[in-house]
């Protein structure tokens, strides 16, 4: 490291609250014994998080709750503008971890080196603005003039941050094509996923997972209908989808789609997340347009293939026929590349293809985590 002793950081992020990609990402600050930070939050549900969190200096600013989209959006916004982070001078570094709106914090929390950790510009204002727009009335009326006020405010809160981190070409390309911050003061640490150790014994079963979160954009309702079209179910084939539920009436939409061979799980344990990785034979990935895709990085990290849709930055490591499939997003295609799957030989290829994808793994992310922090720490600040 640039001095002796460790680099403080202070690292805020808006909630936590379920088992994702942000939070593995924020563990793994902690857990560097390199740094000494802290985390500022709105929100920590400690139920619903990894238990891991529990060790570390968690500060929850604030009383803040959180209800529907619209009036979250709305509360973070106001929480935004008004917190305030004590001691702030006292860090090395002030990380923001961010998905659009946290930039907002920098109004009254500028630090000589303030980065944004940044997982996508605000997808509602950017890259999902027509697919939100589409949703209802309400969202055609309101979300033209709300989402032209936002990018005034973003490109002010932008201005205030002096490096940003991203973890796929595609964040990186959305920053600088929405003029946000110059392309030379952006560090890719490159996406991350932790290897397991895996039991040479453990058997794969007929099992086609779909780990993500339940909310609209992941489009778990195209993975059942694509299963049920293919011909996976008459060859004894299970469709399993798990993770947090966090829009819930869209998860109560899916739930009544399950059936006997296709199963529908919230909040899943680190242990029933793990199993179900070890004995799947494929894993689906079907979200819009995704940042960077945690979730099929950790597939390959259990050596499983992945078939994913030909959008985002899922495209940047999944290789087509190597170490899985991209496809269209729609039925047919989901359909025919389940198929694709029960000739043994070209099955056998994708495995092989994902053993291979080593490159993806934890002891590089954090040789990129330092290498950045360590050339941030050594540029000089305004």
């Amino acid at each position: 490291m640039v001095q002796n002793k460790k680099i403080k950081m202070a690292i805020f992020v808006p909630w936590l609250k379920s088992k994702g990609g942000v939070e593995r990402v924020i563990l793994k600050f902690l857990e560097d014994k390199r740094y000494q930070t802290d985390v500022f939050t709105f929100f920590y549900d400690k139920n619903q998080t990894f238990d891991e969190f529990n060790k570390y200096n968690i500060n929850v600013l604030g009383n803040a709750k959180l209800s529907g989209f619209v009036t979250r959006g709305f509360n973070l916004f106001k929480s935004l503008i008004l917190a305030k982070i004590p001691n702030l001078k006292s860090y090395d570094i002030f990380i923001i971890s961010t998905a659009g709106i946290s930039e907002i914090i920098t109004f009254r929390n500028k630090h000589q080196r303030t980065v944004a950790m940044c997982h996508t510009p605000l997808r509602v204002a950017h890259t999902m603005y027509n697919y939100y727009k589409k949703e209802s009335i309400k969202n055609r009326i309101i979300l033209p003039f709300a989402v032209s006020v936002y990018k005034i405010l973003e490109r002010l809160a932008w201005k205030r941050i002096d490096y940003s981190i991203v973890f796929s070409e595609e964040v990186r390309n959305r920053l600088v094509s929405y003029h946000l911050i110059d392309n030379k003061k952006i560090f890719n640490l490159g996406p991350y996923a932790k290897y397991p150790k895996i039991n040479k014994t453990s058997k794969t079963e007929k099992i086609i997972f779909y780990p993500s979160r339940f909310i609209k954009y992941k489009r778990q309702e195209l993975a059942i209908n694509a299963f049920k079209m293919s011909e996976l179910p008459k060859h004894g084939f299970k469709l399993v989808l798990g993770g947090f539920a966090e829009d819930k009436e869209y998860f109560k939409e899916i739930k009544k789609l399950g059936s006997g061979n296709i199963i529908v799980k919230d909040n899943l344990s680190e242990k029933e997340l793990t199993d179900l990785y070890k004995k799947c034979y494929v894993t689906l990935f079907l979200a819009i347009n995704e940042d960077t895709g945690f979730t099929p990085l950790e597939s390959l990290a259990y050596r499983k293939p992945v078939i994913a849709v030909n959008e985002g930055g899922p495209k940047e490591f999944i290789k087509n026929e190597e170490n899985g499939l991209l496809v269209n997003a729609d039925e047919k295609s989901i359909a025919n590349a389940l198929n694709s799957v029960l000739n043994r030989k070209f099955y056998t290829k994708l495995v092989e293809g994902a053993k291979k994808s080593k490159v993806y793994d934890e002891k590089r992310f954090i040789m990129n985590l330092d290498d950045t922090v360590n050339e941030i720490m050594q540029k000089p600040y305004k």
